[in-house]
């Protein structure tokens, strides 16, 4: 029979409760170290947060760098502006390639008088007819100094002075007065309805001159033609043009019909050189009145041609490599070519 066990020594129990308290104690003055692995994951994320912020940085250096460039593309546009606005004021300009407008002429005006003693000087050899009709002539001159003046300056440095410049006006209100006159005393020895023919024969000459170039103007043996047909002065040249230009409309109907320059015109054109040819088969011999005044005509006309070609060429020299520019400085009228018949 087992023996009963006996009670234990009451200062047993105490002595374990004290072991266990002190090793609670032990316990909560040395609490477990942290986990080694958790010391890099800390530094590789501090090293990140530092890249982007030197990243943030470098991209914030850029961006300053790019607004200062900005700022200095502004400044120099704002002085190119300040620039092209101080030369408008001195030169005043319309459109980029629109010429300014024309003054007008007056055949009062009295330029004529004051510029006969020059016009008389210039020599008999040099002396020629106008190249194209009196009023084109003069719209070329007009139209030429009015862009010559935006580029006075340039076209000073190469030789065209403002004289020269100022001269495109002055002989074309000489001719335009010297024209008249003629005009004036051609007129004496016609009725008022032979004037309404040589009017409507010389509008309809222009007429079929310009629809003509322009259907043809592929066709350079065609423009050759019109340009041969183009030349001359006076009745007796105005009754061959009509003739001429009636073959031209029969020969290429189908291309005029579409200007409504058709067979008809032809036949318009054959009437009114039909009525003229009989004007010059009555016509008086000229008066020495009207030959002095063909004369003065030629001469500012002779003048005021040389200052176009002149004006001409310094602009195609000076804008060679701006053919925007040099196109101002071309021709709006075909001037005829001489020694053609």
């Amino acid at each position: 029979m087992a023996k009963p066990s006996s009670p234990k020594h009451p200062g047993a129990a105490a002595t374990s409760s004290a072991l266990t308290r002190l090793r609670e104690l032990a316990t909560a003055a040395n609490p477990p170290t942290a986990r080694p692995a958790a010391k890099p994951k800390a530094k590789k994320a501090t090293a990140k947060a530092k890249k982007a912020t030197a990243k943030a940085k470098k991209a914030t250096a850029k961006a300053e760098k790019a607004t200062a460039k900005a700022k200095k593309a502004t400044a120099k546009a704002e002085k190119a502006t300040a620039k092209a606005e101080k030369a408008t004021a001195v030169t005043p300009v319309g459109e980029a390639h629109t010429p300014t407008a024309a003054p007008e002429l007056s055949t009062g005006a009295g330029v004529l008088s004051r510029v006969s003693a020059m016009l008389a000087r210039v020599p008999s050899e040099h002396i020629a007819a106008p190249e194209q009709p009196v009023p084109h002539l003069i719209s070329e001159a007009l139209a030429l100094q009015a862009v010559a003046r935006r580029y006075a300056d340039k076209l000073g440095k190469i030789g065209f002075s403002e004289a020269m410049l100022d001269g495109l006006q002055l002989y074309a209100q000489a001719l335009h007065e010297a024209q008249a006159q003629l005009d004036l005393l051609r007129g004496k020895h016609i009725t008022q309805a032979e004037q309404k023919t040589y009017v409507q024969a010389s509008e309809l000459r222009s007429q079929l001159l310009l629809g003509g170039r322009l259907v043809l103007r592929k066709d350079r043996k065609a423009l050759e033609a019109l340009d041969a047909i183009a030349e001359g002065d006076g009745l007796a040249d105005l009754a061959r043009d009509l003739l001429d230009l009636a073959l031209v409309v029969e020969s290429y109907s189908v291309q005029l019909e579409r200007l409504g320059l058709g067979l008809q015109t032809a036949i318009k054109a054959r009437e009114l050189a039909k009525k003229l040819t009989e004007k010059l088969n009555a016509q008086k011999p000229k008066t020495d009145a009207e030959r002095a005044a063909e004369e003065l005509r030629n001469r500012a006309a002779t003048v005021l041609q040389e200052l176009i070609a002149e004006a001409r060429l310094g602009g195609a020299y000076l804008f060679r490599k701006e053919p925007r520019v040099a196109l101002l400085f071309t021709a709006t009228h075909l001037p005829r070519r001489r020694g053609s018949r």
